[in-house]
Parts: C-alpha cells; sequence; structure tokens
C-alpha cells in the first residue's frame, strides 16, 4: 500500500481537441518517468469557466461552496477546493497558462506552495516577465514553478530571467503507439471554416486559401491517393457540405479518438497544428497550413510549413515531394519523438517530479 498521488492539469476539455492532444502528451511524459497518479482537472472550457470580471456562477461556487447549492457542476477542480490534497500541478501548454480564467488556480497556488511545472508554454504574441503582463499571484507561482519548458523560442525569452528552457511540444508524446510510413495511400486534410465557433475557426481567407488547395490537391492526386477530410469542432460538420458535397469527412467528439482517426492517413496537410502534431507523433509526416504565429510549434512536429496566399501550384508540388520522401520523413519523426521522450524524462526526474507521493 502507498499513497496515489494526485496531478493537476490545466487544460480544456470537449473545447479544443489540441488541448487535449497536448494534455494526452504531457500525461505519457509523466508516465514514461515512471510517476503513477490520478489525473485530475482544472478545465478552462469557456463554457463552463467565463473570464469575465463579473461571473455569478464563480460567485455562487466560491458563496456555497460544496453544500447543497453549489453552483458548479462539471467534474474538475472548483474554485472552492483547497489545494490540500493535489501533489503537483501541471499547466498543459497552449497560450492560455496565465490570465483571468486561471486567476483562482494561481490564487491557490500562490498560498498553498503546491509544486508545478509549466510543460508546452506557447504564445501569439511578445511580452515581459514583469508586473505589467502578470500578477502578484502568477509572478509568485512562475519563479517557485520546479520546470517550465516552452514550445517556442519566443515564450522561453520572453519568461526571461526564469530558467525557462525551449523543447518541443509535447503534443508529440500523445499517441501511445507510432509507426513508420512507407508509403502513401490514404492522405488527410483537416478542413476549417470562418463561422466555427471563435478560436476554433479561421479567416476568411485562409477558408478561401485551403478550399482551393484541397480541390488542387484533389484533382491533381486523386487518381493516385486517396483523400479524406478531417474536422476538429463540430460546427464544422454542416458548413462542409458547402464546399465538399459527397466528401468523406471524420470527426469525433472524444479527443482520444483521434489517436485511432489519424493513424488511418499515411501524410496529413491542414492548418490545426496540433493535429499536426498528433499525426507526427504516430509517424505520420504532414504539411501544416501556417495561418497565425504558432509555425515554430509545427516545426517541432517535424512539418513542412505552407503559407496563405502561396500559389497553389507550388504548394501541391512540395506535397508531391512529401509523398515522394515519406519514408525518410517518417522514419525523422520516430527519431524525433523517441529523442523527445527521452528530454522530457530526464527533465522531469532531474525537477523531482518523478518522487512526489
Amino acid at each position: 500500500m502507498y499513497p496515489m498521488p494526485n496531478v493537476l492539469f490545466s487544460t480544456t476539455r470537449q473545447w479544443n481537441p489540441g488541448d487535449e492532444f497536448i494534455l494526452m502528451g504531457c500525461l505519457n511524459a509523466l508516465r514514461a518517468a515512471g510517476l503513477d497518479f490520478n489525473p485530475v482537472i482544472f478545465n478552462r472550457n469557456p463554457q463552463i469557466r467565463r473570464a469575465k470580471r463579473f461571473d455569478p456562477v464563480a460567485l455562487l461556487q466560491r458563496r456555497f461552496g460544496e453544500g447543497r447549492r453549489q453552483a458548479f457542476l462539471d467534474n474538475s477542480f472548483k474554485d472552492s477546493m483547497s489545494l490540500d490534497w493535489v501533489d503537483l500541478v501541471v499547466f498543459a501548454g497552449s497560450p492560455e497558462w496565465r490570465g483571468r480564467r486561471l486567476e483562482p488556480l494561481y490564487e491557490a497556488l500562490a498560498r498553498s506552495g503546491t509544486p508545478t511545472a509549466f510543460l508546452g508554454l506557447g504564445t501569439v504574441k511578445p511580452f515581459r516577465f514583469d508586473r505589467e503582463h502578470f500578477s502578484e499571484a502568477e509572478t509568485t507561482v512562475l519563479k517557485a514553478a520546479r520546470l517550465i519548458a516552452c514550445r517556442d523560442a519566443l515564450t522561453t525569452a520572453s519568461l526571461a530571467p526564469l530558467p525557462a528552457r525551449q523543447m518541443i511540444c509535447p503534443a508529440l508524446l500523445a499517441a501511445p503507439h507510432e509507426r513508420r510510413r512507407d508509403a502513401v495511400q490514404r492522405i488527410a486534410l483537416i478542413y476549417g471554416h470562418p463561422l466555427a465557433a471563435r478560436h476554433n475557426n479561421v479567416a476568411e481567407g485562409t477558408h478561401a486559401f485551403l478550399v482551393a488547395l484541397y480541390r488542387a490537391l484533389i484533382e491533381r492526386l486523386g487518381t493516385r491517393h486517396e483523400f479524406e477530410f478531417v474536422a476538429h469542432y463540430v460546427d464544422e460538420l454542416p458548413l462542409f457540405e458547402r464546399d465538399f458535397a459527397g466528401a468523406t469527412i471524420r470527426y469525433s467528439y472524444d479527443a482520444r479518438d483521434y489517436v485511432e482517426l489519424y493513424d488511418r492517413y499515411d501524410l496529413v496537410v491542414g492548418h490545426r497544428v496540433h493535429g499536426v502534431g498528433l499525426s507526427a507523433s504516430l509517424g505520420v509526416p504532414g504539411l501544416c497550413v501556417g495561418h497565425d504565429r504558432r509555425g515554430e510549434t509545427a516545426r517541432g512536429f517535424g512539418a513542412g510549413m505552407i503559407e496563405v496566399g502561396e500559389p497553389v501550384e507550388g504548394v501541391v508540388a512540395r506535397v508531391e515531394q512529401a509523398i515522394a520522401e515519406v519514408g525518410e520523413r517518417s522514419a525523422a519523426l520516430l527519431e524525433r519523438k523517441a529523442r523527445l521522450r527521452a528530454d522530457y524524462v530526464e527533465a522531469l526526474r532531474a525537477a523531482g517530479i518523478d518522487r512526489l507521493g
């Protein structure tokens, strides 16, 4: 008999599958380091945890706590809880690792001194580690963190003078298995649309570029390779018919299903950085359409970068090159994943995170 450590992960559930792919990688990294634990989440899903100054649900939760009139019903960490029973808090990547939505967690951490690790941090714009950009609680927690790993150079530099280190996003460790691709039979095209929910959609120009590119790929390569589409967000399913009526599109409400889903393919093309990342974790090479500042994260997944507005014919030629080089690229991904797993295990053990409880 021994006490089982409880590890609290800051993530989203049922919002953006990419956040859950990062979480899956963090879970796998901790387990690879030898830690056995109960995973608990601090759910940042904006449907249940708002980022407003006045939030009636949060006010009711603080007022009535765990009593019969409890207001926060999600099966996740509640603002009224203490951290006495939590052994470690892991901030599992994404650009939202600070700010108003996370304020209750940072305040609780500043009071409790519970150990923390920040894995896969990213940002979409520069910042400074000062009182203008960080609250007192955030400053206290980050200074005491056992490990801070950033997925891009900008975040690493912006957190100076904290001892942050740059490491590939842990989503590369998300899949529990991988295999080398030696030929391309089936290609995944990741779909996006402007009318999907905010932060899960794409700009009009990006959508137009994706549609033009995908139609060109199907027209040019459709007799030699099978194409299917992948959606990450439910809004995209009814919208898809407007652009590609009769084509196959795959989706699941459960982020874990995407391991099996992306394992169907030998090459992936699309704008979802962490769709490309999960594919890379499986050994599937990718080309990522860069429509925001997260291109460096995709490069960490070994992906070729496509810029919105590039001549479509040139991009089609690059896809054909990726098809011709699939064996070499896939083998490189398997090596990259193995190195990253070893790097995370070393970093977690050096921080003492494998010795909780």
